[in-house]
């Protein structure tokens, strides 16, 4: 795969690093930082779902439909809850 999933196409240079050695310490350097990358992303959601419902008067419903979820997990999203195996990754 050369070419990143859209969000990440600013990565796209560790594929084209000239450097085979370095291609690989960058690209496990990008790795290890992926528990914090999706740390940060949950964080973003989760302020954006709070201005949703508190600042904008969205329901947990009408903010799940716009965001593409269930209502249920609109309002984990909103309470900072996680489930399943990101829930135990997290403790």
């Amino acid at each position: 795969m050369t070419t990143p999933p859209s969000p990440f196409e600013a990565l796209k240079h560790l594929a084209e690093q000239g450097d085979v050695t370095q291609r690989a310490k960058d690209a496990s350097t990008a790795l290890r930082a992926i528990p914090q990358l999706q740390t940060w992303l949950r964080e973003i959601r989760q302020a954006a779902v709070q201005e949703m419902r508190d600042e904008d008067g969205l329901s947990h419903a009408q903010v799940a439909k716009e965001i593409g979820t269930s209502r249920a997990r609109a309002q984990q999203i909103y309470e900072g809850r996680t489930t399943g195996k990101r829930a135990d990754d997290a403790t």
